[in-house]
C-alpha cells in the first residue's frame, strides 16, 4: 500500500466518521503509522549514542564573543 493510497483512504474515513466502524479504522491507521511516543519520565539507554561526534580541548574556555561580558 503506497502514501497516496492511504492518504485517499483516510480521507474517505474522515468524511464518514458519522459511522463508528470508520472511526475505529481511522485510529487503527493512526497507530499504525504514528511515531512510537517516549514518555519523559522514561529512560531510554543508548538513545544519543554517538550523537556528539569530537569536543574540543579548550571545551570550558571562555568563548571570544563573550569577553565584553567578563568582569
Amino acid at each position: 500500500m503506497n502514501i497516496d493510497t492511504i492518504k485517499v483512504e483516510l480521507i474517505d474515513l474522515i468524511t464518514q466518521l458519522d459511522d463508528q466502524q470508520a472511526i475505529k479504522k481511522l485510529l487503527t491507521f493512526k497507530k499504525k503509522f504514528s511515531a512510537p511516543e517516549i514518555k519523559p519520565d522514561s529512560k531510554v539507554y543508548g538513545l544519543r549514542k554517538h550523537l556528539v561526534k569530537f569536543i574540543s580541548d579548550d571545551f570550558n574556555e571562555p568563548l571570544d564573543i563573550f569577553k565584553g561580558y567578563e568582569k
